[in-house]
């Protein structure tokens, strides 16, 4: 199976996608000094892998995206009101799905 990887220029627009995907949640791992949020989506005969790097670390546990005024904040706890949508934050400890990308080196 084969993987394919796509790198987002910024964070909102990786959240964006987050919460209109399949896999309402997000991934981090810090990786040489780089913090790495991805999500993996599988495909038809292929893993997609799309991702962002950032240099802040999100300490909260959830990333709040409010569809109407298209903001991004963060929580501890899960929030409920019907324009946002919660998108938990999962701690990886290994992977190796960025074995080929340049910051694993």
């Amino acid at each position: 199976m084969s993987q394919s990887y796509i790198q987002f220029k910024n964070f909102n627009d990786f959240i964006r996608f987050v919460t209109f995907s399949p896999t309402p949640f997000v991934q981090h791992i810090k990786l040489n000094s780089h913090n790495v949020y991805f999500v993996q989506i599988q495909g038809l005969g292929e893993r997609i892998l799309y991702y962002v790097e950032s240099d802040k670390e999100i300490q909260e546990k959830y990333i709040i995206y409010n569809r109407f005024r298209d903001t991004i904040s963060y929580s501890d706890k899960i929030e409920s009101d019907g324009q946002s949508t919660c998108v938990p934050i999962l701690e990886v400890e290994k992977t190796n799905v960025f074995q080929e990308h340049p910051f694993t080196t």
